[in-house]
């Protein structure tokens, strides 16, 4: 095939999910253009609100495990050492 019929099918297809390259197997059987169309909405509205409200809640636990492990090494006595940094 020439690279220009090439090029033009490929514009033409561009939308279209394709077969794999030759020697290459598409595990996901055309379910990963789908999905990425599914999850497009996900990132507004209300959905991208609770999804950014829930990653803060999992920031603030493992702050709070930090804080207790900071609390466990401070009454046993540990301190951190000083490390000069360049």
């Amino acid at each position: 095939m020439k690279r220009a019929n090439r090029n033009a099918q490929n514009r033409a297809g561009a939308d279209a999910p394709r077969p794999p390259s030759p020697g290459l197997q598409c595990y996901c059987i055309g379910a990963g253009p789908r999905l990425t169309a599914l999850t497009a909405g996900l990132c507004q509205g209300p959905v991208f609100d609770h999804f950014r409200t829930a990653g803060v809640e999992v920031l603030l636990g493992l702050r709070a495990v930090l804080d207790a492990q900071i609390d466990v090494m401070t009454r046993q006595g540990r301190k951190g050492v000083k490390v000069p940094v360049e």
